[in-house]
């Protein structure tokens, strides 16, 4: 299962990039700290938003889950 996270120092772009081009699974998308109730919650994208995402969020962290794939970016203030 993929788990990459920019914290970690273990978010590899172009890995995640074809991990994303070849998955079949659904993709969702969270800005901000789950606990913090985001505006933004899991909402499901297209491979061409993901891929938008992987390229323009530097605070990004990547979670392969059984049925879902799913991106979680992060503001400066989040990391206060």
């Amino acid at each position: 299962m993929l788990k990459m996270s920019f914290y970690h120092g273990t978010l590899n772009r172009k890995e995640l990039k074809e991990f994303i081009e070849n998955t079949d699974k659904p993709i969702k998308y969270t800005y901000g700290l789950g606990y913090r109730n985001p505006t933004t919650n899991k909402k499901p994208l297209s491979k061409d938003e993901a891929l938008k995402i992987v390229d323009t969020q530097s605070l990004l962290d990547a979670d392969e889950l059984t049925d879902y794939l799913h991106l979680n970016a992060y503001s400066d203030n989040d990391m206060w």
